[in-house]
């Protein structure tokens, strides 16, 4: 059974009943499923941010850094867990998403997304324009790329399983897609913890409660993950017309495949920023990665 207040451990910067006390809950349809948007409302007239989570992790994660959004000055919607859902799909969710808040507030919209989450923005700014501005942090990548897959095989643990899962997950996708393969042969959530003293604390902590909370997707089924590696953009990198931040751990995922992405960006309008931090880096300093995410948006909605 779901422990309503479980996420509460993960405010790390504010009480978590500060926060509790400006989360609302509402739903929106996507196809056939009706999907739980926890959200902070300013009112109909002020811009929006979508935040969009990475893998395995639900919207309740985000509610410190939404709440930390919300508090400068802006409508936050954070979108549920991806569950089992291909790239693909989740743009189509994202999108369904995007015009219940389009409807009910303006057209004056942002996403940040996250690691998968991050991936899925990407490709939803491709896809047609509609969105004004987004912020990507570990991530995006074209997930075709030969550089992506390259990226995703260097280093130890992980990376070594991520290597020698690859042969043979494409083959397996097409028998089984619906085969279920649990998350740590290709994502170490210990692994990842910032080296840092400062944040190894604080992160050891969270990713503890990650590993024990009951809404965590632990479990992803071969499609899902075939999705990450071979979902071709849906238009021409060189097509991107959407203000577009990278936001960079320089602990985090591969970020040299992110700074060669950014430097073969159009001329839109663009901009990278590289934090002292890993993975978790917007979990563990809130405050800090909203207002970097809020500065960007100030200047793009």
């Amino acid at each position: 059974m779901r422990d309503p207040d479980y996420w509460k451990r993960y405010a790390v910067e504010t009480p978590p009943e500060e926060i509790e006390s400006k989360l609302k809950v509402t739903t929106f349809a996507s196809g056939s499923e009706i999907l739980e948007l926890i959200y902070f409302e300013r009112g109909k007239n002020w811009p929006s941010v979508l935040v969009s989570p990475g893998t395995a992790g639900h919207s309740y994660v985000f509610a410190e850094l939404g709440y930390r959004i919300h508090a400068r000055e802006y409508n936050v919607f954070i979108m549920p867990a991806h569950g089992g859902h291909t790239i693909t799909q989740l743009v189509q969710r994202h999108v369904d998403a995007l015009r219940q808040i389009e409807a009910n507030y303006n057209e004056r919209i942002g996403i940040f997304g996250e690691g998968l989450g991050g991936y899925v923005t990407f490709y939803l700014a491709l896809a047609d324009g509609s969105v004004r501005s987004v912020i990507c942090q570990n991530a995006p990548a074209i997930l075709t790329e030969p550089k992506w897959h390259e990226a995703i095989r260097q280093g130890m643990g992980s990376a070594k399983r991520r290597k020698a899962l690859l042969p043979f997950v494409k083959v397996l996708a097409k028998v089984l897609p619906w085969m279920p393969l649990p998350i740590w042969m290709y994502l170490d959530f210990r692994e990842m913890i910032d080296s840092k003293e400062e944040s190894r604390q604080i992160e050891t902590t969270i990713v503890e409660a990650y590993l024990r909370d009951p809404d965590f997707v632990l479990r992803y089924p071969l499609s899902a993950i075939v999705s990450l590696l071979w979902t071709p953009p849906p238009r021409p990198l060189a097509e991107l017309n959407t203000a577009t931040m990278f936001l960079v751990p320089v602990r985090g995922m591969v970020p040299w495949y992110v700074r060669d992405l950014f430097e073969r960006l159009p001329p839109i309008k663009k901009k990278i920023v590289e934090v002292d931090g890993g993975v978790f880096w917007m979990v563990s300093h809130p405050r800090e990665a909203a207002n970097i995410i809020c500065d960007w948006f100030d200047e793009t909605l």
